[in-house]
């Protein structure tokens, strides 16, 4: 006789998984958006740099892919340098815990729009277990999945993906970067807004 026996399969919603997400709760999944190669330098120095490589447009919402380098200093000991890519990688240390600091080892991104409005992905704000989420009172920045650490050597990578609600106008706003753990001081970049926009026009429907 079978002693393990496999667990019954539950039933799955498939209308719950289908359901549309409003534009402020995440990337459109039927569309593909349309690319932009952004490549502004955020942030360098002689041990770390951070690159706003490229962006993905789409009708009401961008995503935003963020690339760092780092590399170990000739007069920088091999334990050292592994500290420091330990707490640059380690994801944890990259999240913030529920506290009235913020925590120098934690990476901040922010946008700043021409009417002044700004998000962060360190803002506090929560997920809601109502569906549809509601609506944001002002934009939206949040940071989703990622990772790097690289090999052995003297060099190590990683990267970030981070989406944007609502998509900016068609004008220059600023990417704000800061890391105080890493030395990374507060620091606006101007990014071309549009292009994201002319972008945003390309993205179509997988399926028609």
């Amino acid at each position: 006789m079978d002693f393990f026996t496999p667990p019954p399969r539950l039933g799955r919603d498939l209308a719950s998984e289908e359901r549309d997400q409003p534009p402020w709760a995440g990337p459109p999944k039927d569309l593909l958006g349309g690319t932009v190669a952004v490549e502004q330098t955020l942030f360098q120095s002689d041990s770390i740099t951070i690159v706003l490589a490229s962006a993905v447009a789409f009708p009401e919402n961008v995503k935003f892919h963020v690339r760092l380098a780092a590399r170990r200093l000739l007069d920088e000991d091999e334990d050292s340098w592994w500290e420091r890519r330990g707490l640059m990688f380690e994801g944890r240390r990259n999240r913030t815990r529920p506290s009235r600091l913020l925590e120098d080892e934690v990476l901040r991104f922010g946008v700043r729009l021409p009417d002044g409005s700004k998000a962060t992905t360190v803002d506090g704000r929560t997920s809601s277990d109502e569906w549809p989420p509601p609506r944001p009172k002002g934009p939206v920045l949040r940071q989703g999945g990622g990772g790097g650490g690289g090999g052995g050597g003297r060099l190590a990578t990683g990267h970030w993906n981070l989406w944007m609600w609502p998509l900016p106008p068609p004008e220059p706003f600023e990417f704000v970067v800061q890391w105080p753990a890493f030395d990374v001081p507060l620091t606006f970049t101007k990014i071309d807004g549009e292009a994201l926009t002319t972008a945003a026009e390309r993205a179509r429907s997988y399926w028609s």
